[in-house]
């Protein structure tokens, strides 16, 4: 991003000199991209760190180009001390082996795996060499090879999704249709359960006049026949006016967004450990999730909203009009649902759990 702060190199210095290096090489923004952003700040109070990449970066940020990174890294740190170098990708942990054995940089390669599938040959092959796997829920290190060294479930930063109480005037405010909203968020695809979604509310709407689907996330051309598809279903139901597809909205408008629903669903497929729960209980969201083992870990059911199993429209049906039909059941689990991120999935919680691991790594 434009105006982020370029590096100054003075590696000999050991008080500014990065002890850890986070690589930022995605080329489109990703929940990976967001984990990453998210906890930045607190990490940049803890401890010495740069990021390798500019994209989506805020202005203050340190970071540098490969060149810039190559001269950081020569000197070595004192005390005989490891760089620690955090993958999130595998295109990253490839570049870390890359300056590790090729640049012969004295460096400890860790890499956060979060997928719920089984990894390529490929992948497999890149984790093997890291020194440290970090996982983010028992159910995502259930597909390593081998058990992960740490498991540090993401956080939240309270103050970009502040709690909404009056959902009714948050919902005004944001111009949307209607009185009340139930949203999901993420890319328009099959494995975020968008069709799940769409089947749930096709059959509870009209039972439920007040309330309008929104649908936040962008659709790359590959899913615009599925996009298609499910709007030919609400057209076929006459409920055009009761669905919204905000599609992609700018990464400052979503805390609104979210602040305005009074339920959002997360009711994927597949999840490592999506970011959408946390989230919308921020901001005050009761939440409908799905059984992916990531959030599950979050959300208490029948306390912070209802869990349900996967590929499952009819439970998401019935938990829907539950709740929507029980306002101040639906209250309580609104709070309930910041008190559970603010006691437990706080960002800096997570932005120093790594820290630990940065400094055990680093010797």
């Amino acid at each position: 991003m434009e105006g982020s702060e370029s590096y100054q190199l003075t590696p000999s210095d050991s008080e500014i000199a990065p002890r850890v290096i986070l690589p930022n090489l995605g080329r489109r923004f990703s929940g990976v991209t967001s984990t990453l952003l998210q906890v930045l700040p607190p990490q940049i109070e803890a401890i010495p760190l740069v990021v390798w990449g500019d994209a989506f970066v805020d202005a203050g940020t340190p970071t540098v180009d490969f060149l810039q990174l190559l001269k950081a890294t020569k000197a070595p740190l004192p005390g005989g001390k490891h760089y620690v170098f955090h993958a999130r990708r595998n295109i990253e942990m490839l570049w870390g082996l890359v300056l590790k054995r090729v640049f012969r940089r004295r460096l400890k390669l860790a890499f956060t795996s979060t997928a719920q599938r089984s990894h390529s040959r490929y992948t497999r092959s890149l984790i093997r060499q890291m020194d440290a796997i970090i996982t983010t829920s028992d159910r995502a290190g259930s597909y390593l090879e081998k058990k992960a060294d740490y498991t540090i479930p993401h956080g939240i930063d309270l103050e970009a999704y502040p709690f909404v109480d009056d959902k009714e005037n948050a919902w005004k405010q944001a111009g949307l249709p209607g009185e009340r909203g139930v949203g999901i968020f993420g890319r328009v695809r099959p494995q975020k359960g968008i069709d799940l979604f769409v089947d749930a509310l096709i059959e509870k709407l009209p039972r439920h006049p007040d309330y309008t689907a929104v649908i936040v996330g962008k659709t790359t051309p590959k899913f615009e026949p599925y996009v298609r598809s499910l709007k030919e279903r609400i057209r076929k139901a006459g409920l055009e006016e009761r669905f919204l597809w905000k599609g992609e909205v700018e990464f400052s408008e979503l805390p609104a967004l979210y602040g305005a629903m009074s339920i959002v669903a997360a009711v994927s497929r597949v999840e490592g450990f999506g970011l959408t729960c946390l989230e919308a209980m921020s901001a005050g969201a009761a939440v409908i999730a799905s059984r992916t083992g990531g959030f599950e870990l979050v959300v208490r059911d029948g306390t912070d909203g209802c869990i349900v199993d996967c590929d499952n429209a009819a439970q998401i049906a019935q938990r829907f009009s539950e709740m929507a039909g029980d306002p101040q059941r639906l209250a309580r689990m609104s709070r309930s649902a910041r008190e559970r991120v603010e006691d437990d999935f706080t960002i800096e919680r997570e932005a120093l759990a790594l820290v630990e691991v940065y400094r055990e790594l680093a010797g």
